[in-house]
């Protein structure tokens, strides 16, 4: 941010980057532009980012409500509405850290649970004692968690900090969550900053908050019943219930449609098919889904759906859903 932009953002909030000692709101009270030299900005802080490096967190207490005057190029441009207090912020990322390092060291346990079972081919490799001493391993977090990131158009995306994968919002068929009140409330993505609720009430997010995504949303059956029209879904689910399966029953499922949508690349239509196989004892199920996609940009897209559901013992049934006749689609 440049001196002349800064000086239009006097009175607004602003992100302050003290590097190892925080990233921290505030709002810009003076902008100090002498001649010949690097502007600066005289901040009051009013909230947490970012937590500072553990060696520093005595700065947690020592921001609240102070007054800091930092060289411009620590103070950066940034679209948010006061909402938390300063506490409520601490809090906020000090869960975010704790959720972050928990995940990683759930990530570097397995890791090493799997070397070692690779060196013992070798011969002995050896534990720390803390391992051996888990009755169980403790589960990954359930969670991916990703920060609202804004783009060069002032359109949000989702980074994982950790693996730095970025997730586009527009059109992403997951369902979210975000965190008020120390309580993650489901949503899904409207438009830009707005999450809505199934019950229609709406959120207006803020750059650099967190969201997050359950892992079991990644899994290409889940993925796969998301893309299905509410029909189509509804009466894949019928089938497998009518075979006596449930959903836990599932042994395999290979999403041809996820793998095309993610290489389209300009292509607009889609024709496959996706093979998904359940078991439970003294019986398999193997299940066809034959699917043909078209998208239009100035009408609803052609969807078709064929389940083709056979049973080990010979049982077979067939449903068909589409959203239009095919001269529409050719159309």
């Amino acid at each position: 941010m440049n001196r002349i932009e800064a000086t239009k953002r006097k009175g607004s909030i602003v992100l302050v980057d003290m590097g190892q000692e925080g990233m921290y709101y505030g709002r810009l009270e003076e902008v100090l532009t002498p001649p010949k030299k690097t502007w600066s900005g005289k901040v009051f802080i009013t909230g947490v980012a970012e937590v500072p490096d553990l060696e520093a967190s005595h700065m947690l207490s020592e921001m609240k409500d102070a007054y800091v005057t930092v060289p411009g190029s620590k103070i950066f441009a940034i679209d948010v509405e006061e909402g938390l207090t300063y506490t409520e912020s601490v809090r906020h990322s000090i869960q975010s850290v704790i959720n972050q390092l928990i995940e990683k060291t759930a990530a570097n346990e397995e890791a090493a649970r799997k070397w070692a079972e690779i060196g013992s081919v070798y011969g002995e490799v050896v534990l720390p004692k803390a391992f051996e001493d888990e009755a169980t391993p403790t589960d990954p977090e359930p969670y991916v968690y990703y920060r609202i990131r804004k783009d060069d158009e002032g359109l949000p995306y989702l980074e994982e900090e950790v693996s730095m994968d970025v997730l586009e919002l527009e059109g992403c068929p997951f369902e979210f969550e975000i965190e008020r009140k120390g309580t993650w409330v489901p949503v899904s993505h409207v438009s830009e900053f707005i999450f809505q609720t199934e019950k229609g009430k709406e959120y207006k997010v803020k750059e650099r908050e967190y969201v997050r995504i359950h892992t079991e949303q990644f899994q290409p059956f889940t993925i796969l019943l998301n893309e299905l029209e509410h029909p189509a879904r509804e009466s894949l689910l019928h089938h497998i219930e009518t075979y006596g399966f449930t959903i836990e029953n599932l042994a395999n499922c290979h999403n041809r449609l996820l793998y095309e949508l993610l290489q389209a690349d300009g292509l607009t239509s889609f024709k496959g098919v996706n093979f998904i196989t359940l078991q439970r004892p003294g019986r398999t199920l193997f299940i066809q889904h034959h699917y043909e996609r078209t998208l239009h940009e100035h009408h609803p897209d052609y969807v078709y759906d064929r389940f083709e559901c056979t049973s080990d013992d010979g049982e077979r049934q067939i449903s068909t859903y589409t959203n239009a006749v095919p001269k529409d689609h050719e159309a």
